[in-house]
């Protein structure tokens, strides 16, 4: 085909619809994992103006942490991976032709996930920036609530398969048990 036979048609789009972005595994994942960020930040800006009291309230004293050990770090991996657990066993129980599952899905992930993502936002809030030295885990921890929640999301939309869901609970595992030993032997200890 010659060059001088293409043309440039102007096609006319609807105003009311707009065409449904169907990003892949990546996409969600990075969506889920800005979310959790976004919703700690949002967090940690309503805990300013009341820090003080959410220090009386939550009573942490910014010590040095005891000495790690791997009996510590499975503890908390084992917690990190409950929390985990929500998204993916909704995700599992979507995948298929339940349709209701959504609504109580949409609920029990997005109380269970916001739940961990606000304490951790309001006790930055409270006690500022010098809690970071004690959260090195961060980072790793939302990773593995990230591709958790990316799990629900798929399923949610249709996208989920069960080899697919597979492979997001074992980095899910993974990164929480990285984080889990950030946690016990990275912060500062006495």
């Amino acid at each position: 085909m010659a060059a001088s036979d293409r043309q440039l048609v102007p096609v006319a789009l609807d105003g009311t619809s707009r065409p449904r972005r169907r990003g892949g595994v990546a996409a969600t994942v990075l969506e889920s994992y800005g979310l959790l960020w976004l919703a700690t930040l949002l967090a940690a800006i309503v805990a300013i103006p009341v820090a003080g009291q959410l220090r009386g309230v939550f009573g942490f004293r910014l010590t040095l942490a005891p000495t790690g050990t791997a009996s510590m770090a499975a503890l908390i991996a084992v917690n990190n991976v409950r929390a985990a657990a929500v998204p993916l066993l909704f995700a599992v129980l979507k995948i298929g032709p339940r349709r209701w599952l959504s609504i109580v899905g949409d609920v029990v992930v997005g109380a269970s996930l916001a739940v961990n993502v606000a304490l951790g936002g309001l006790a930055l809030g409270a006690y500022g920036l010098a809690l970071l030295r004690y959260l090195p885990q961060w980072p790793l921890e939302w990773g593995g609530l990230a591709l958790a929640l990316a799990g629900w999301r798929r399923a949610r939309r249709g996208q989920g398969d069960p080899c697919e869901l597979a492979l997001l609970a074992i980095g899910t595992a993974i990164l929480l048990c990285l984080g889990a030993l950030l946690e016990t032997y990275a912060v500062p200890q006495a």
